[in-house]
């Protein structure tokens, strides 16, 4: 009983290690027609709005493989959107990409929703301030310290302030498995 109990114990004890820290990874996307898609889509949002130009980076979001459509096989769904928000320090690790690439020399980050739902891992610090360092050259520049309040109670509180901008935009890509894919446009 005694050797039932330990078992036991070194059982439950294997079920509560702590999340593995991972580091976030530059890849190299190889599906052409999710890369034209992100190319097409850098380039309308850069004739839509110009300060896209110097500001911003593209967000894609993998939301699902072969889901539910059970007339035609969904392979694979991708949400394309752009933001100019600076990850934090403190942000939570589903603020912090998956993956990062760069397309038209626009960085890229690459969230794959479907391993946040399976599996609980955590990023490495290290790996979330190096992509820290590399979203700082395609957002606004932080205030600065001239234009500051007197007020200290208000300083302390905008000292990391910029600009941010939100764009009500985004395309969808649905990759159906033997057939054109399809490419929906959300522009307002």
């Amino acid at each position: 009983m005694r050797d039932y109990k330990l078992l036991v114990l070194i059982f439950l004890s294997l079920l509560n290690v702590q999340a593995q820290e991972l580091d976030i990874h530059k890849i190299e996307l190889t599906d052409t027609v999710l890369i034209s898609t992100i190319s097409e889509y850098i380039k309308e949002t850069k004739t839509f709005d110009s300060l896209f130009n110097h500001v911003g980076y593209v967000k894609v979001d993998i939301r699902g493989l072969n889901n539910y459509n059970k007339e035609n096989e969904i392979f694979r769904i991708y949400y394309i959107t752009d933001s100019s928000y600076p990850l934090e320090k403190n942000d939570q690790d589903k603020s912090y990409p998956d993956y990062y690439t760069h397309i038209d020399k626009k960085l890229v980050l690459i969230y794959n929703e479907l391993n946040r739902e399976l599996f609980q891992y955590t990023f490495s610090c290290k790996s979330k301030k190096k992509l820290r360092k590399l979203t700082e050259p395609f957002l606004s520049p932080k205030i600065t310290p001239k234009d500051l309040p007197k007020n200290k109670k208000e300083r302390d509180f905008i000292k990391d302030f910029r600009e941010q901008y939100v764009r009500f935009r985004h395309t969808e890509l649905i990759i159906v498995e033997g057939e054109k894919p399809i490419v929906i446009k959300n522009v307002h």
